[in-house]
Formats: structure tokens, C-alpha cells, sequence
């Protein structure tokens, strides 16, 4: 099940239908179709305080991660994968956009030219692939893990905006 929660101030940015649908396709292709994931969009008071409390970093983020169990938990028949929260900051995004967003290594792979249009909506599939892999144990604190968890992102992001459907 996907629940997505909008503050009022990110309301008019993005569409949380739209980022439902996205989740949707994301946890197909990671192969969790059915795991439970809650996605708060919301602006950067918020995710600054949430930043303070569990990362004591006394500001605001593009995007936090909440896992809800270990990367390799398998549960009881029937019962979904409590995969966890990912909390996106909709008016981060929105400058990181309005600056080129992306990493050009995504947009390059999209086929897009350098300074073609990079929209709140494309930021925000962006973090919530980038948050949906720290669910699933991913990690760019280490060099080694870095590599890794940008190729995910390069092959999960290029799936997404591919109109065809493939597990990757």
C-alpha cells in the first residue's frame, strides 16, 4: 500500500497522484510491488526539524529516509513488507530544479540535452527513488557504496521515465 501525505505547502507543487503512480511503478521494478511505503511531501521547515531530530543536522534536506525493517526482511504470507517512510522536501526540490536539478549523469541518460527543462515533478521522482533505495539499504556514505547506489539510481530513473514496462 502507498500513502502519500501533502503539506500545504507543497500542494500546488507536485501532484501526489501522480507521485503515487510513480511509487507504484518504482516498487514494481525494485521488485516490492506489494511493500507499504508512506511518502510525506512537504517543505523545508518540516524536513529541517525532522533533520534536526534524527540526523542532528540543524537544517534542510532534499529528502529523508525512515526504514520500517531490514532490507532482507521477509514477512508471513499475506502480510505486506513494511518498507517505511520517505520524506521529501517539495520546495527543495523546486530550487534544485529551477538550478538544473538532476545529476547530468541522469538527464544525459534520459536523453536530454544539458539545458533542457527539468521540472519540480522530475526532482521529486528523482528523490523518491534516491529515499526509496535508502529503504532498501542502499548507502553513498563510502565510495564503493556511492558507485553502486548511482547506478541504481541511473538504471531505476531511466526505467521510470521509460514508457515501457521492465524489471531492472
Amino acid at each position: 500500500m502507498i500513502s502519500v501525505y501533502t503539506r500545504p505547502a507543497a500542494k500546488t507543487l507536485v501532484d501526489p497522484r501522480t507521485i503515487r503512480r510513480r511509487c507504484a511503478k518504482l516498487l514494481d521494478l525494485v521488485e516490492r510491488p506489494a511493500a507499504e511505503i508512506a511518502i510525506v511531501l512537504t517543505d523545508d521547515v518540516e524536513i529541517r526539524e525532522l533533520n534536526g531530530a534524527y540526523r542532528q543536522k540543524d537544517k534542510a534536506t532534499d529528502v529523508l529516509s525512515f526504514p520500517q525493517s531490514a532490507p532482507d526482511f521477509i514477512p508471513p504470507p499475506g502480510m505486506p513488507v513494511p518498507l517505511g517512510d520517505v520524506v521529501i522536501s517539495v520546495e527543495t526540490a523546486a530550487r534544485q530544479a529551477a538550478s538544473d536539478g538532476c545529476l547530468p549523469r541522469i538527464k544525459s541518460a534520459l536523453g536530454r540535452a544539458p539545458g533542457a527543462p527539468w521540472t519540480v515533478l522530475d526532482e521529486t521522482t528523482f528523490l523518491l527513488v534516491h529515499g526509496v533505495l535508502h529503504l532498501l539499504g542502499h548507502d553513498h556514505m563510502e565510495p564503493e557504496e556511492r558507485q553502486e547506489m548511482e547506478a541504481r539510481e541511473h538504471q531505476l530513473i531511466v526505467a521510470m521515465f521509460n514508457r515501457r514496462k521492465r524489471n531492472v
